[in-house]
């Protein structure tokens, strides 16, 4: 990767701010593997990861490394388009996974430590992967997520954690307000288009994934496939508050899914109808339009990764 131009993206904001104390360590880390051969740019609250990455695709850049959590690398996948469309697709995304959970560095295999991380980095090798388009209505820009798009709960979740509940629980964070959320959360109406067939159902929540793992290890779609051309589609149905609790118990298992409540479904698109008021996010990023529908762009990302 010696001849490449390399723009880093680091969100010192990544982990409730933890991130931002482990910068110096970051930096020396680079600096061993790449000497003075990158650029390195932060993210600021007037400067997010989907410009700095759009900035450099367009100035010859041909590895942006992603430096942060699922959120920080999802603005940096979307700053690999401009008004929809692919700016440069043999531009290759590298990740350094800095946040709480972690999903989409856990379902590419990464290694844990930061010096293997960016070692890997440096060896330079990629696989393809598929990415998830979403379409909204009123004909808006498409936004695009890497490892999962959630519905109901999922995107309530990415609501109301804090920074300060990720700062203190790291990867356990998400589960701690799963549990928090389970108790109380309301069911809601979901029209959902799949595969030829009409799915009216009360959902607690819906899981579009690209990835296995999702917040903190979670492994609500444990099949799913970075590179097969579906999604894995979970369809959470309503229950009672004793049978939430006793279903939580088995996801990070994944043995949730031969449970009645779960529905899984392969496909590679799909389309919704439901009230405004249902929350959405996308990799961890809440999202405030209203999604008509999502299709799978198959293997149109070169990914550095370990196998």
């Amino acid at each position: 990767m010696s001849n490449k131009k390399i723009q880093i993206v680091f969100n010192p904001a990544s982990a409730g701010g933890k991130a931002k104390q482990k910068k110096e360590k970051l930096i020396n880390e680079i600096k061993y593997y790449f000497g003075d051969g990158y650029t390195f740019s932060e993210t600021t609250p007037e400067l997010n990861a989907t410009s700095i990455s759009q900035h450099a695709i367009e100035n010859g850049f041909e590895s942006i490394i992603a430096v942060g959590g699922d959120g920080t690398i999802n603005e940096v996948l979307n700053g690999f388009f401009r008004n929809g469309i692919c700016i440069n697709p043999d531009v290759t995304l590298g990740v350094v996974g800095f946040g709480t959970g972690q999903g989409f560095a856990q379902s590419l295999g990464l290694p844990r430590d930061l010096s293997s991380q960016i070692k890997l980095i440096k060896e330079n090798r990629t696989r393809s992967v598929d990415i998830g388009k979403i379409i909204f209505e009123n004909s808006y820009l498409p936004k695009f997520f890497l490892n999962e798009f959630q519905m109901g709960i999922g995107g309530s979740l990415n609501k109301t954690i804090s920074p300060y509940t990720k700062k203190i629980l790291g990867r356990f964070a998400f589960g701690f307000e799963a549990i928090k959320t389970l108790y109380s959360y309301k069911a809601e109406e979901l029209q959902l288009f799949i595969n030829g067939k009409t799915i009216n159902e009360k959902v607690i929540g819906v899981v579009v994934a690209n990835g296995a793992y999702t917040g903190g290890g979670m492994r609500l779609t444990p099949n799913a496939l970075l590179n097969d051309g579906l999604f894995d589609v979970l369809v959470i149905k309503d229950m009672t508050v004793t049978q939430r609790y006793i279903s939580f118990s088995k996801i990070y298992s994944g043995k949730h899914i031969t449970l009645d409540a779960f529905e899984l479904h392969k496909a590679k698109i799909l389309e919704f109808k439901y009230q405004n008021g249902l929350l959405l996010s996308s990799d961890g990023e809440l999202l405030n339009r209203k999604c008509v529908g999502i299709e799978v762009l198959h293997s149109v990302l070169n990914v550095i990764s370990n196998n």
